[in-house]
């Protein structure tokens, strides 16, 4: 019986085995290009940098830790659909033809 500690590290042993082969075939630069590009387009930086603007005064003193953990899921939950689309397509894509 294969615990669920066992099925998790197969997990991380293989998704660190996908990254490593997305990074020296040079997919992961062109993931990591079209992702910006989407973020760029949409205005994404701008408007996390403003809310994290508006967080940071109002904390006292202000916290770099916790400024980020605060702004993490919501500066996530902010990428536009079509850019979250496109990355996974060509992630999913990596990995099929990695596979056959």
């Amino acid at each position: 019986m294969t615990s669920s500690a066992e099925v998790q590290s197969a997990q991380q042993d293989i998704q660190a085995a996908l990254r490593t082969r997305m990074i020296q075939s040079g997919e992961y630069s062109k993931i990591v290009e079209a992702l910006r590009s989407k973020l760029d387009e949409a205005g994404w930086e701008d408007r996390v940098r403003d809310l994290a603007r508006e967080k940071a005064r109002g904390q006292e003193p202000p916290n770099l830790q916790e400024l980020v953990n605060d702004l993490e899921p919501t500066a996530l939950d902010m990428i536009p659909t079509d850019a979250r689309t496109q990355v996974e397509a060509m992630v999913r894509a990596f990995v099929e033809k990695s596979i056959e």
